[in-house]
């Protein structure tokens, strides 16, 4: 009963997040209603943008209230270390930022993909990440016809999708944005959807990647708020291949 009451947890977290922040806004609108009918229309539109106001600040301190509780919730599960989950979410980053890197090298695709084969050890020849990920991204972003784009990281999701004893499964997104020397760059935004799986001493057992399709993309640009995060430029590794990444 606990491994169920977990996993439906787990799977519902974001629409229980969801439905209590609706929840919570919509009771918020009912003295909103009240007090515009019980007011002329003369200062009715005054005291509508006063409550608003008030409305907009409960609601940010409902999500970030639930957000914490949400974190809490997880950390508090049966079988998941919080911890853990944390140490494999930034080596996961980092891995995805080398795996990005070859936008704005000088080497070509055979000495992208001989480079990344040797300095990540759970990416064998035959990955999807080097013959199938790796062409598309450099064909992609100009590095593999000499016009490369460098790009930052600007927004990174990784949640956890299953933990099967020992091991621990993830899926994420995260969006690069293209820059210049000057700010400027007529390249487009771009969208990397990936997954990885990790052993109990940190080692990664898979790790897939797939760049978002042209149709994807632009409907997640048009579903993406101002982003608030910081980015995070993009460094080329070292040459010299390191233990796991």
């Amino acid at each position: 009963m606990i491994e169920e009451a977990k996993d439906w947890v787990r799977q519902r977290a974001g629409k229980v997040l969801v439905c209590s922040t609706g929840t919570l806004l919509a009771l918020s609108l009912i003295p909103l209603g009240s007090a515009l009918l019980g007011n002329g229309s003369a200062d009715a539109e005054t005291k509508a943008d006063q409550l608003i106001v008030g409305l907009q600040g409960d609601l940010e301190t409902a999500e970030k209230a639930l957000d914490a509780t949400h974190a809490q919730l997880l950390a508090d599960l049966p079988g998941l270390d919080a911890e853990r989950a944390d140490r494999d979410r930034a080596f996961a980053r980092s891995v995805l930022l080398g795996l990005i890197s070859p936008s704005s090298s000088t080497r070509d695709l055979a000495g992208t993909q001989a480079f990344l084969d040797a300095r990540y050890e759970f990416l064998g020849p035959t990955s999807r990440v080097l013959t199938e990920f790796i062409p598309e991204w450099m064909a992609a972003t100009g590095s593999g016809h000499g016009s490369g784009t460098t790009y930052r990281l600007v927004t990174l999701d990784i949640d956890v999708t299953e933990v099967r004893g020992l091991d621990y499964s993830y899926a994420g997104v995260a969006r690069f944005d293209p820059v210049r020397a000057d700010g400027e760059s007529t390249a487009k935004r771009e969208y990397v959807f990936f997954t990885f799986s990790t052993r109990q001493d940190g080692s990664v057992s898979a790790f897939e990647a797939y760049r978002a399709s042209s149709r994807t993309r632009d409907l997640l640009v048009a579903q993406e708020p101002v982003a608030k995060a910081t980015a995070v430029p993009i460094k080329i590794p070292s040459a010299e291949p390191t233990e796991n990444g």
